[in-house]
């Protein structure tokens, strides 16, 4: 979809999946606009960056309030990890998927063939503008159920390690006289702009190899699967 032109119509499956009607469309229409349509076209003056950066704020405030109240006898540390992973490109990327956000991107013909449509970095920027724009449209408690309703399946059962399993696996690692763990990349195939890998972990007399989109997710879950061998889950008290 690449259109100076934006009508209700272009958005209205949206705002079915996330039950807000835009008043002003304008702001939808800036939220939605990859930075490519400018580059494209001079004429052009809307893209989300400036949105994106707004929603990253909103959404940190609005996940910190969350936790604050929720787990109101968990430590500062633990809430601090839960709230790295719920403002994460992975978690945010989840939440767009259940809307289908990635369809609704305003892009042009060369970044859609480019993978741009399935970039999690896109994805992750135009989620965050989206949630400004509502801001914007609306109020604070308009977008605090939104998020709430977008999120309420990140928010309970958390697991430490699997949130941040790099992180955890060092710690044990080290916590164990194993050292720091020992990424190695064992494979690359796919397309140039989604490649798979495969990487293994070592610590210490374990290791273990995972697979993913890029060298980042590959080394995540590899880190997922080697904690699951050697450490217990750890939850949170509300």
């Amino acid at each position: 979809m690449m259109t100076n032109k934006f009508s209700k119509s272009d958005i209205q499956g949206l705002e079915q999946l996330i039950n807000y009607q835009f008043k002003n469309l304008d702001l939808a229409h800036e939220a939605l606009s990859h930075p490519s349509l400018k580059q494209h076209d001079s004429s052009w003056h809307k893209d989300y960056e400036r949105f994106e950066m707004l929603g990253d704020a909103i959404l940190g405030f609005l996940i910190t309030e969350i936790l604050f109240n929720k787990y109101k006898k968990s430590e500062e540390g633990n809430l601090a990890k839960i709230k790295a992973y719920l403002v994460s490109k992975d978690t945010i990327c989840l939440v767009a998927n259940k809307i289908n956000l990635a369809d609704f991107i305003i892009m042009t013909r060369g970044e859609e063939v480019s993978g741009g449509r399935l970039n999690p970095g896109n994805i992750e920027n135009t989620m965050e503008a989206l949630i400004a724009a509502i801001y914007l449209d609306s109020n604070i408690d308009t977008i605090r159920i939104i998020v709430n309703n977008l999120w309420s399946e990140f928010l309970h059962d958390f697991d430490i390690n699997q949130m941040d399993p790099k992180t955890s696996l060092q710690e044990w690692s080290q916590s164990n006289k194993y050292g720091i763990p020992h990424y190695e990349i064992l494979d690359k195939k796919g397309p140039v702009h989604t490649p798979d890998y495969t990487v293994r972990v070592h610590a210490g007399k374990y290791q273990e190899t995972g697979y993913g989109r890029s060298i980042k997710y590959a080394e995540k879950d590899a880190a997922k699967k080697l904690l699951d061998k050697v450490t217990t889950k750890h939850f949170l008290d509300e």
